[in-house]
C-alpha cells in the first residue's frame, strides 16, 4: 500500500520503507552526512527529502501511539496487553463430563423436612457419589443414595419399635408389638432422590412413607386412640386429647388360642354391617373397625354381659366385643389409621 508522495518522485510502498526512514532519521550524523556529500544545489533537494522523510517519521510515530493506544484498551478488557486481540480467537477448553458434574453440583442441597427435624443433604456428600463410567459418563453411585435413605429410616422410623406409653391408669408400659407408626418407604425414596438429583437443583421435601403415624413425636400416636386394657376388661376413646367414652368389653379366649393381640395398631378401615365369619362361627355385625387382620372390635348384640373374667370362658376368637351402643359411637370417632393401643 502506498503511504505518501510528493513532487520529487519519493515515495514509501510499505511499512519496511516507513521503519527505514525512522532508522535513518532518527540517526544524529544525518544531517551531517547530506551536507558533507552534497553541493549546495543539492542540500536543498535533499533536504527538501529530508523534511520528506521526517513526515514519514512523524506519520509512523502516530500511528505507532494509535497502535500502542488501542491494544491498551482491547488489553483491559481482556486482562492481558495481548489478549485483547487475541481473545476473539481463542476457544474455552471444554470441561471433561466429570469436571462439568462437578460445577453442576456444586451448590445443590437436597433438604428433608421430617416434623420439626431437618436432614441435610449437603453438596459435599452429593459430589462424593459421583462416579464416571468406563465410557466416560458421570452417574451417582446408587448404593451411596440408598444408604442415605436407609440411615434416615433408623434414624426417624417408629414402626415396629419399643415406644413408652402412659397409660389411663397412671402407669408406664412399654410398648413392644404392633406395626403402627412412621416407615419409610426406602426403595420408592430412593428413586425419588435420585430423580431430585438429576433435576440440578436444590429442594426441599418430605420422604415417601410407606406408613405414616399421628404425629412427629416420640408419642407419634398423638391425642386421638382407642386404649384397651386386656387385664381391667376395659377400653378409653381418646378424641383430641379428651376421654369420650368408657366401656367394659370381652376380648379372644386365651385358653382356647384365641387371646386377643398386645401392640399398637392403626385402624385397618371401618364399615358397616359386616359377616364376620370363621372356623365354628358366623357373625352379622353392624359395626365393624379391624386393625390387625381378622381382629378388630365390633359390636356383639348375642351378649348381654361384659368385663369382668368373661373372656377366660367364653371369650371371642380375638376380636373386642362390645355393647352396641358403645360400639355405634366408637365407629362414629374413629377413622382409617386411627390408633388402637392394646395391653
Amino acid at each position: 500500500m502506498k503511504f505518501l508522495r510528493n513532487e520529487n518522485g519519493i515515495h514509501g510502498n510499505d511499512f519496511a520503507f516507513l521503519c527505514r526512514m525512522w532508522y535513518i532519521v532518527g540517526r544524529t550524523d544525518f544531517h551531517e552526512d547530506l551536507t558533507k556529500r552534497a553541493t549546495p544545489g543539492d542540500l536543498l533537494k535533499r533536504d527538501g527529502v529530508y523534511m520528506e522523510r521526517k513526515k514519514c517519521y512523524m506519520l509512523l510515530g502516530a500511528f505507532c501511539l494509535i497502535a500502542i493506544l488501542v491494544m491498551g484498551v482491547l488489553g483491559c478488557v481482556s486482562g492481558s496487553p495481548i489478549g485483547g486481540l487475541a481473545a476473539k480467537n481463542v476457544k474455552p477448553v471444554p470441561l471433561t463430563p466429570m469436571e462439568q458434574a462437578q460445577k453442576d453440583y456444586a451448590s445443590v442441597t437436597i433438604t428433608y423436612q421430617i416434623g420439626d427435624a431437618s436432614e441435610v443433604l449437603d453438596s459435599d456428600r452429593i459430589l462424593s457419589w459421583l462416579k464416571e463410567n468406563e465410557d466416560g459418563s458421570v452417574t451417582f453411585d446408587e448404593q451411596q443414595a440408598k444408604a442415605f435413605v436407609k440411615s434416615l429410616a433408623e434414624k426417624y422410623d417408629t414402626a415396629y419399635t419399643t415406644r413408652t406409653f402412659h397409660t389411663t391408669s397412671g402407669h408406664d408400659i412399654q410398648i413392644t408389638q404392633g406395626d403402627y407408626g412412621w416407615r419409610i418407604d426406602q426403595e420408592a425414596e430412593t428413586a425419588h432422590l435420585l430423580q431430585l438429583l438429576a433435576a440440578k437443583e436444590s429442594a426441599t421435601c418430605e420422604p415417601i412413607y410407606a406408613q405414616t403415624a399421628a404425629v412427629h413425636a416420640k408419642n407419634d400416636w398423638g391425642t386421638s386412640y382407642v386404649e384397651v386394657s386386656l387385664t381391667d376388661q376395659y377400653l378409653w376413646l381418646y378424641k383430641d386429647g379428651k376421654c369420650i367414652l368408657e366401656s367394659y368389653f370381652v376380648s379372644g379366649n386365651p385358653t382356647r388360642g384365641h387371646a386377643t393381640p398386645r401392640g399398637i395398631y392403626g385402624l385397618t378401615y371401618k364399615t358397616r354391617n359386616a359377616t364376620l365369619s370363621g372356623e365354628g362361627y358366623n357373625s352379622k355385625v353392624k359395626y365393624w373397625m379391624p386393625f390387625n387382620r381378622n381382629v378388630g372390635l365390633h359390636d356383639a348384640p348375642w351378649r348381654n354381659r361384659f368385663g369382668g373374667q368373661i373372656y377366660r370362658s367364653n371369650g371371642s376368637h380375638g376380636c373386642i366385643n362390645l355393647p352396641p351402643a358403645n360400639a355405634a359411637k366408637i365407629y362414629e370417632n374413629v377413622e382409617k389409621n386411627t390408633p388402637v393401643i392394646v395391653y
